[in-house]
């Protein structure tokens, strides 16, 4: 039986390769280049990449294990995905490795944090705020005096960890409200945008 956290590595390696192979497909016209151009898209944005390592988090056996596979899941693809950009294309990006990689080494902390969103009665009430808003930040365009809808996907993504997070109807709102909080956090302060 493949360990946990070997299927996550499979599973990262496969994505990262898969995400690169797709920015490689050319728009022609035709209705599978163009879904396959769309997919592309998709996997060149961060929300779905917050979204698989959530669920991988959400649904590990223990802690430990929440932390460790969402750590190898997102090594696996970044380095797949950067090696196959590397054998594509004859050079290799560092400067945007490195800063992913150090996105990559603060996974196990967020894996910790979101298993405990689910997984703890108490906790249930702010910690799903964390990835809930970093989705809705990636989703919203949040100014001083607007909402816009920017990415249709990754509001979708949200109501799916909205609906992953659910406990009762009241911790709901509770969340919800703190991930507002937390997307327009990261939209005025945050130095990096997705």
């Amino acid at each position: 039986m493949i360990p946990d956290y070997m299927k996550c590595l499979i599973l990262g390696a496969f994505l990262g390769t898969l995400s690169k192979y797709l920015d490689t497909v050319a728009v022609n016209g035709s209705w599978h280049a163009n879904v396959l151009h769309y997919f592309s898209n998709i996997f060149t944005r961060a929300g779905i990449w917050v979204l698989m390592a959530t669920i991988i988090a959400v649904y590990s056996k223990t802690i430990v294990r929440a932390a460790m596979n969402t750590f190898v899941f997102l090594s696996g693809m970044l380095i797949s995905y950067y090696l196959y950009s590397t054998y594509l294309f004859g050079f290799f990006p560092t400067k945007y490795f490195i800063f992913w990689g150090i996105m990559a080494l603060f996974s196990p902390i967020l894996g910790i944090i979101t298993w405990k969103a689910k997984n703890s009665t108490r906790l249930a009430y702010i910690l799903p705020a964390f990835p809930m808003g970093l989705l809705l930040s990636l989703s919203l365009g949040i100014g001083s005096f607007y909402i816009n809808l920017n990415y249709i996907e990754e509001f979708i993504m949200y109501v799916v960890l909205c609906v992953i997070f659910y406990k009762e109807p009241k911790q709901m709102a509770v969340s919800s409200v703190f991930s507002f909080v937390v997307a327009l956090l990261i939209e005025q302060k945050s130095p990096f945008h997705f």
